[in-house]
């Protein structure tokens, strides 16, 4: 084989001064452990609980208002709507539904 490799044994295959071997140590731990603390994450996660928290409630909120203004218009009673409804649409109507009444009365 070659005889170069297996003479080397355990020494380095090249010379370097022995400062440079601390001052790699020290830059690879001056760029991983040692740099600052990263903000916690829980402040992070109540901000997330309260803005979601935040559109739950006007989410709810908008519902009820809805809801409320829908309750409080009254529905157009029946005598309201065949009065004010024109003749040729109320003779379409029971045209086209004159079935489904007769159906309706079988059952």
């Amino acid at each position: 084989m070659n005889r170069e490799f297996e003479n080397s044994g355990r020494e380095m295959p090249y010379r370097i001064p022995p400062q440079s071997l601390e001052a790699l140590h020290e830059r690879i731990l001056s760029r991983t452990s040692r740099r600052p603390a990263s903000p916690p994450r829980t402040v992070r996660r109540y901000c997330l609980t309260a803005a979601a928290a935040a559109a739950v409630l006007v989410m709810g909120l908008l519902v009820t208002e809805y809801r409320t203004r829908r309750a409080d218009t009254p529905a157009p009673d029946l005598e309201q709507m065949l009065a004010t409804t024109p003749a040729e649409t109320l003779r379409q109507a029971a045209a086209e539904n004159y079935d489904d009444i007769l159906y309706n009365q079988q059952l």
